[in-house]
């Protein structure tokens, strides 16, 4: 069974010089194949911009210890 959840929040955008906020689609998949996590700016209506995807159990780690935080 696939489990797909998409949001749209405010994010930012930055080459290490210059920094602009945009719009990032943020994509989380469980399925068959795996867990993935994926931030999609949202340049123009035309244009998906960049896409960057993870494998979320990558980040597990990370996420515990979020997680862990939240709840103290």
């Amino acid at each position: 069974m696939r489990d797909y959840r998409e949001k749209l929040v405010n994010g930012w955008l930055t080459d290490g010089k210059n920094f602009g906020m945009i719009p990032v689609r943020i994509r989380m998949t469980n399925d068959e194949k795996g867990k993935s996590l994926s931030l999609t700016t949202e340049m123009n209506e035309k244009d998906m911009g960049i896409q960057i995807g993870i494998p979320l159990e990558a980040v597990r780690d990370i996420i515990k210890v979020v997680d862990k935080e939240n709840k103290e």
